[in-house]
């Protein structure tokens, strides 16, 4: 896969996501942001009336970066809790952005 393909497929799920932004705006990548890996890149997104603005009415909080997998083309939402360094690191370990943070539960009989 491209990296403009990649794009593609990124400007295509923040705009399926159809979050609340006001009529009007529309959700742009951060081209400049973009994180190159062997692996694939990370994308980063905002409003543009933000972008474009700099007006805290339009800021926009959850817009997570994407990461997407170069061989494969799958997109990984990561997550706006911790640094993006964070994620990255864990999915070059566990090939999931999210790896090392999830709980594993075992529930046993009565």
């Amino acid at each position: 896969m491209t990296k403009e393909l990649a794009r593609l497929r990124v400007e295509a799920e923040i705009g399926a996501s159809g979050c609340g932004l006001p009529e009007g705006d529309s959700w742009m990548i951060l081209d400049e942001l973009t994180i190159d890996r062997a692996w694939g890149w990370v994308f980063f997104y905002t409003s543009r009336t933000w972008h474009e603005t700099g007006d805290f009415r339009y800021a926009v909080a959850g817009n997570a970066p994407i990461l997407v997998e170069r061989e494969t083309g799958l997109l990984w939402i990561t997550g706006t809790a911790r640094p993006i360094e964070e994620y990255i690191e864990t999915y070059e370990r566990t090939g999931d952005p999210h790896g090392e943070h999830l709980a594993i539960v075992s529930i046993e009989g009565r």
